[in-house]
């Protein structure tokens, strides 16, 4: 804060005389008034002494005076510029008496006016000289002047300066030195968290020497804090042994028993000691039991109960009530907001609320809040936080004070794409120590920005000045790959694919993506997607490009959750993409402001991002389906719920969806009125109140059920599959080799023993030829080629060319053969046993098939009524019989017709294998 000031040059000879009230009466020459400056000057000394005495001063001639106290109450700054006069003039007036010095200092130093920085040379001369408040004004110096702009020059005084001097005072027993450790223990930034030396200084605050004569009630209470305050601290944090937690403990039962003023910490330490059976025996119900009776009068109760609604501890999970009352108190109590925002991030009570989540972690006296916040920003570039300064001013401050993963998280979030914090040159500068003591994090990303520009698509690398060279960059590379560091590999897989340092080799920047996706690297298996996508390297494969991208996803990737969205609309032939996600997951990431026009991202317009969704693909799995899955999308990111957001989005929706969504909650009771797809107001909060009943959407199934290429389970008696290998060999050459009638149809009998066993390539060769060989027709019935067809058909086995003409093939033999009944239970049978083919769009794409064989279509819808399933539609392939067979397979649950076939088949091939084994 800048004010008018008087600038005082000292030196150890003389002081020179400055204009005004002060000085002028020291500069008259009147004697008549000689006895009248004398009074004067002894009231100045007086006030002097009696306002600013320096604790610790052996010449003090009053009560010390600790820096903080020289603030007046009301902070009225004029009271204590008159001090600032006072010890002036008392100072020019009695130079000889040396305390005055100092005092009128730290009053200047307190008033922090222009020009101070030339009182620092006779502060640091009495600092060397061992005055410890002199030493703690250094830091206060640095304190307020380490937030000054660049322009301003560099800081008066550094912070390892500012640190020794501030260390110096507390190592001599200045209380407010002391208090100041103390924070920067318990909270930082400037010094690393440590609870061991939070213990250490207060223990040096309870010994420290007295202050001077009379200290003052500041005094007697700081000292009486820090027995609890150990105490407190050696039950809440980790490291103490037993026995201090014993005693740890019986001294905050007491105080908490006393009710003493403070004794509200006390119990609260009491409370999780029992929690966690610290000092004590463990009684988590006891200790959830005491923060209940607690929390209505309590506030800072709440983040200690909330962990344990959450967690279950002690009682019942509640994470709603959690959720609850820690929104409830995060504008007073600063543990709620990190807390709220890993249960809104968790997902498991409500839906991911990322956006909401951040605001939460922007907490500047919060570090692990920054750190976290630090790694959630470059997923989310268009969210933007309140003075984005004050994070990176944190999270520099934690990097130099060696707190753990500030400094990697500062520097990853500066070398992303968000411009908020974008500064790849001050990353590089932070992370080139870190890695040269040997962070290997550190190093890997420091190696890997040493060309600019070596993951953009528009711009050429360009090699940075200085860092490692060419020469250290392979050498790095090639230890990192004896170590099997997935770093290693993508930085080797990124310079191939441009040709920097390495010869340009795509198909081996492929390879060596494959060996990084294999070692667990989320970026290389989102390149590996693109790879097989675009067929840099290596064949294109829709398969495989989904599977990287799918690992991806799973592991929280929002880039490799983006591309699934965005390939779904293009999946109209493979259909390899399911409706969750390819349009929830679309929703989602809109909802979350993911995408070129994300909610809450410039306004964005959902019309846009959202068009061409709900054709294509999407059309096979029916409206009522496409209907859920966007409902779904808010169950998963419920920030979409936002008015504007929900309006923008449905306005997006095709008027038959929306029409579908108002009769799903009117249907479940949540809407009154007429669905005629209007989308009002009703509407919208009904869609609200589903959302929060139905609660956070369950996690995808596995990447490889999801993706609809691994058929269902086979018997729990798995064969082992050396076995299925060497059976199958032997049948595919006898088949081959048969010559007559009886040697085919026992080749067909042996194909069909591994058909029910569920191997895909003996299926696939009964599929084929069914319609045109009557000997396998005589050997295998309508039923299982169905099943067998509907199996080849979901898992879509590499390959196997055109399944589906094959299928309509076989279903029209079977009708001609009079057997369609057949295929209307055998398809009832396969829904209910393959979960993948109770997915809407799967079940969809497929029974579109039916539509061309003859009869097909009515055998289901007879079978389904010989089942007594009610709620079918007029055709046995309409979106209305579909969703009813889904919801009947999945209420009965298996019909064991596969199971039991698979299983009755492995003892078939069991035997046959020991048979060609004699």
């Amino acid at each position: 804060m800048l004010r008018p000031v008087h600038v005082l040059v000292l030196s150890c000879l003389a002081l020179a005389p400055f204009a005004g009230g002060a000085f002028a009466a020291q500069a008259s020459s009147d004697k008549s008034d000689d006895a009248a400056k004398k009074a004067a000057l002894a009231e100045a000394i007086t006030t002097c002494d009696q306002g600013a005495s320096v604790p610790l001063d052996p010449e003090a001639k009053a009560p010390p005076i600790q820096y903080g106290e020289l603030f007046p109450f009301d902070m009225n700054l004029g009271k204590l510029k008159d001090l600032a006069d006072k010890c002036q003039a008392a100072l020019l007036g009695a130079p000889q008496e040396k305390r005055l010095t100092l005092q009128w200092l730290r009053v200047q130093v307190a008033l922090n006016q222009p020009g101070l920085t030339f009182l620092l040379p006779q502060i640091k001369l009495l600092a060397d000289g061992g005055s410890p408040e002199a030493n703690y004004l250094l830091y206060e110096v640095y304190s307020v002047h380490r937030h000054d702009s660049a322009d301003a020059g560099p800081p008066p005084v550094s912070r390892d300066m500012a640190l020794d001097a501030l260390r110096k005072a507390g190592a001599a027993g200045h209380l407010m030195a002391l208090e100041t450790l103390l924070r920067q223990y318990i909270d930082g930034p400037l010094l690393r968290r440590d609870a061991h030396k939070v213990v250490e200084t207060a223990q040096r605050v309870i010994d420290a020497p007295a202050q001077g004569q009379s200290p003052g009630e500041w005094d007697s209470q700081f000292r009486a804090a820090m027995p609890l305050l150990i105490a407190r601290t050696t039950l809440t944090e980790d490291g103490f042994t037993s026995e201090e937690q014993q005693k740890a403990f019986h001294a905050v039962e007491t105080d908490s028993q006393a009710g003493t003023n403070g004794s509200g910490r006390s119990a609260l330490a009491y409370i999780k000691a029992l929690r966690l059976g610290r000092g004590t025996s463990q009684d988590a119900t006891k200790a959830r039991q005491l923060l209940e009776a607690r929390v209505g009068s309590d506030q800072y109760a709440v983040p200690m109960l909330a962990d344990m609604l959450a967690k279950g501890e002690g009682g019942a999970a509640d994470g709603k009530r959690a959720i609850a009352v820690l929104r409830a108190a995060t504008k007073t109590v600063a543990e709620a907001r990190p807390m709220l925002a890993g249960l809104l991030l968790d997902g498991k009570f409500v839906g991911r609320q990322p956006r909401e989540a951040i605001q939460l972690l922007n907490a500047p006296w919060d570090l692990d809040a920054g750190i976290r916040l630090a790694k959630l920003l470059p997923d989310y570039g268009g969210v933007q936080i309140d003075n984005p300064g004050m994070l990176i001013e944190r999270l520099s401050d934690g990097a130099e004070a060696g707190e753990p993963g500030a400094a990697v998280a500062l520097a990853r979030l500066q070398l992303s794409d968000d411009q908020q914090f974008k500064n790849e040159d001050l990353a590089r500068a932070m992370l080139k120590p870190l890695a040269d003591s040997g962070d290997r994090d550190a190093l890997w990303l420091y190696a890997s920005t040493q060309y600019a520009n070596l993951d953009s698509t528009s711009y050429r690398p360009s090699r940075r000045d200085g860092g490692l060279s060419d020469d250290d960059l392979k050498a790095l590379i090639g230890e990192g790959e004896g170590k099997k560091e997935p770093q290693a590999y993508l930085l080797h897989a990124k310079l191939l694919r441009r040709g920097l340092i390495y010869p340009q080799d795509d198909v081996r920047a492929t390879a060596m993506l494959i060996n990084a996706a294999n070692l667990g690297s989320v970026e290389a298996m989102v390149l590996l997607g693109d790879a097989y996508d675009n067929g840099l390297g290596i064949d294109k494969n829709p398969r495989e490009r989904l599977h990287a991208w799918r690992e991806a996803a799973r592991l929280g990737s929002l880039k490799a959750r983006g591309k699934l969205a965005d390939a779904f609309t293009f999946d109209s032939f493979d259909r390899l993409i399911t409706l969750r996600e390819g349009i929830t997951n679309r929703i989602a990431l809109y909802n979350d402001g993911i995408g070129g026009m994300g909610a809450g991202v410039f306004g964005g317009d959902a019309g846009i991002e959202l068009s061409g969704l709900f054709s294509g693909p999407a059309s096979s799995a029916g409206t009522a389906a496409v209907a859920a899955a966007v409902m779904d999308a808010f169950r998963q990111a419920p920030a979409g719920l936002d008015e504007e957001n929900l309006v923008s989005v449905g306005k997006a929706l095709p008027d038959e969806i929306r029409a579908a969504i108002e009769t799903t909650l009117k249907s479940e009771g949540f809407y009154a009125g007429e669905p005629k797809g209007y989308f009002g107001p009703d509407v919208r909060k009904a869609l609200a109140a589903w959302v929060d009943a139905k609660g956070p959407l369950a996690d995808a199934p596995s990447p490889q059920t999801a993706a609809g290429t691994q058929q269902a389970a086979p018997a729990s008696d798995m064969l082992a599959g050396e076995i299925l290998d060497r059976v199958r060999d032997k049948v595919f050459a006898k088949a081959q080799a048969a010559k007559t009638e009886k040697q085919k149809l026992a080749a067909i009998k042996q194909l069909g023993m591994l058909a029910r066993y569920g191997d895909l390539p003996s299926r696939w060769v009964l599929v084929r030829n069914y319609h045109q060989a009557r000997a396998i027709r005589s050997v295998v019935t309508p039923e299982e080629i169905t099943r067998y067809a509907l199996d080849i058909l979901v898992s879509k086995p590499e390959g196997v060319d055109k399944p589906e003409f094959e299928f309509i093939f076989d279903l029209t033999q079977i009708a001609k053969d009079r057997k369609s009944k057949a295929v209307g239970s055998a398809t009832l049978q396969a829904i209910r046993d393959d979960p993948r083919m109770q997915d809407p769009l799967t079940l969809g794409a497929i029974m579109g098939q039916f539509a061309f064989a003859t009869e097909a279509c009515d055998s289901v819808l007879t079978a389904a009524r010989k089942a007594d399933i009610n709620g079918v539609g007029a055709d046995g392939c309409d979106e209305q019989t579909r969703s009813t067979l889904i919801a009947f397979a999945k209420d009965k649950g298996a019909s064991g017709v596969d199971a039991a076939a698979r299983k009755a088949a492995s003892e078939e091939i069991r035997t046959l294998d020991a048979q060609a084994a004699k």
